[in-house]
């Protein structure tokens, strides 16, 4: 080949290398419709082992969870604060304790687990919650519902707004075990006590 036309062939090649963007793994992840259905496959995942392992446990949350809503609404967002301290304080600790990444990997992959974990139950419990309204408590097709559910809230545009309308969602169906859990030290009063 002719040195000016191998020459001509390399601007060429490299003037069209440089106008092609690199792609940001960040703006995927942004996006709303990536953020949706992530919350959908994790939800399904978590959800679907908690009714697999635990049906009597999703069960009992919804009746607990519904019998007084707005009460464990409350106390669902109060889980997650909680969740939220002492996740990021055990994150804090384990990568200031440690200067290895993969342990500060782990611990954060602890932290999301747990994060959602309590979004698969609460987020099947409504779902569950839903599907007994318009007939039989259906736990499974609950479990699909309250994917949609949460999906549906990581379809905002604002990620602020879908964050607070996750964890609404999450609350209300997490809040029944919580409140019995954080009251279960309180025995009941009996004749004997009066």
């Amino acid at each position: 080949m002719d040195p000016d036309r191998r020459a001509s062939v390399v601007d060429a090649v490299g003037s069209g290398a440089s106008s092609v963007q690199a792609i940001d793994p960040t703006a995927v992840v942004d996006a709303p419709p990536a953020r949706a259905i992530g919350a959908f496959v994790f939800v399904m995942l978590f959800g679907g082992f908690l009714l697999w392992r635990f049906d009597g446990f999703v069960d009992q949350s919804v009746d607990s969870s519904m019998e007084r809503p707005a009460v464990s609404t409350v106390y669902g967002v109060t889980a997650h604060a909680c969740v939220l301290f002492f996740g990021v304080y055990f994150f804090g600790q384990v990568t200031r304790l440690s200067a290895n990444r993969l342990v500060a990997a782990g611990a954060g992959a602890a932290v999301a687990v747990g994060v959602v974990g309590l979004a698969g139950l609460g987020l099947t419990v409504v779902g569950a919650r839903l599907t007994e309204l318009v007939g039989e408590r259906r736990p499974w097709y609950g479990l699909v519902v309250g994917a949609v559910l949460g999906a549906s809230a990581w379809l905002l545009p604002a990620a602020a707004a879908s964050l607070a309308v996750w964890v609404l969602l999450v609350s209300i169906g997490i809040g029944g075990p919580t409140r019995e859990w954080i009251h279960a030290s309180r025995a009941p009063a009996t004749e004997d006590d009066t």
